[in-house]
């Protein structure tokens, strides 16, 4: 039985096979309206509950995963379970983890404060007029 910290954050996929943890507290948490984060969420937009990726450790399983070339250029490396299919998080070239909100067992430590590529997004689209945006990355 491993035993949290207070400042933990726990999470896994649907079928319980890969768990992680998370060590500290995340840098972003934004909704992302690009391409890719809106293929892979299957939604208007991804929850991307952004940690650097060493707080971020995996505690069971083998996630499966695939590299992807971001619209920024950079590559995107998404970690997924191979047996059920839930998106996990995405290893970001820049140092970071983009943790899905979706995958925390607790849906109330994600608490967006912005959204990111907003102007990607389609006309349906639920965007909270009341969040920050963040800028592309040059």
């Amino acid at each position: 039985m491993s035993i949290e910290r207070e400042s933990s954050i726990s999470g896994g996929c649907l079928c319980g096979e890969v768990r992680f943890r998370i060590d500290g507290e995340a840098v972003f948490q934004l909704l992302c309206y690009c391409a890719d984060c809106r293929k892979v969420s299957g939604s208007d937009a991804y929850a991307a509950f952004v940690v650097p990726r060493d707080t971020l450790t995996l505690e069971t399983g083998s996630p499966t995963g695939f590299s992807v070339q971001a619209k920024s250029g950079r590559t995107n490396r998404r970690n997924f379970c191979g047996t059920c299919g839930s998106r996990l998080w995405a290893d970001l070239e820049m140092g970071f983890a983009s943790v899905s909100g979706g995958a925390l067992d607790d849906p109330e430590r994600f608490q967006p404060t912005m959204v990111h590529c907003e102007n990607d997004a389609p006309t349906w689209a639920r965007i909270p007029d009341q969040l920050e945006s963040l800028p592309d990355a040059d």
